[in-house]
């Protein structure tokens, strides 16, 4: 066996582990969600058994409604509208400049092997990669 046949011998294991390490981890997370469901179904137990409790939340939902009654008539006031459209407009813009925020960083971070950078102000700010897991589905492929 030759040092090339070495090398990818011990990458595939090494993605062999990885992946058993990974599974480990999701099987693990998994467990401690249902856990934690459980735990927050008798923490919410606890309060719709108590006659009070419940009396007292009705009243509190009677509230909201009217809060949102109101809240609806001052939105269709023309004013309200423009700005609630700007408001919409920006979230947007935000999103595309930290999506495009972060590709930048992580060309920056291959190209200079960086994990930090200064801002205009000279502050020193870390770059910190985010992975996750999500279901792939048809709209994720």
């Amino acid at each position: 066996m030759n040092n090339n046949d070495s090398s990818i011998n011990q990458s595939a294991m090494t993605m062999v582990e990885l992946t058993t390490i990974i599974k480990r981890y999701l099987a693990d997370l998994n467990k401690l969600k249902a856990d934690m469901k459980m735990q927050k179904q008798m923490y919410n137990n606890a309060f719709s058994n108590d006659a009070a409790y419940v009396q007292q939340s009705e009243k509190v939902k009677a509230l909201n409604r009217e809060t949102v009654t109101i809240k609806q008539k001052i939105i269709k006031q023309p004013e309200v509208d423009t700005l609630v459209v700007k408001i919409r407009q920006l979230r947007e813009e935000i999103k595309i400049s930290q999506e495009a925020l972060s590709d930048y960083l992580r060309e920056y971070q291959k190209v200079s092997n960086a994990t930090t950078i200064e801002d205009d102000k000279g502050e020193v700010l870390q770059i910190i990669p985010s992975y996750r897991l999500v279901k792939k589905n048809k709209f994720n492929p």
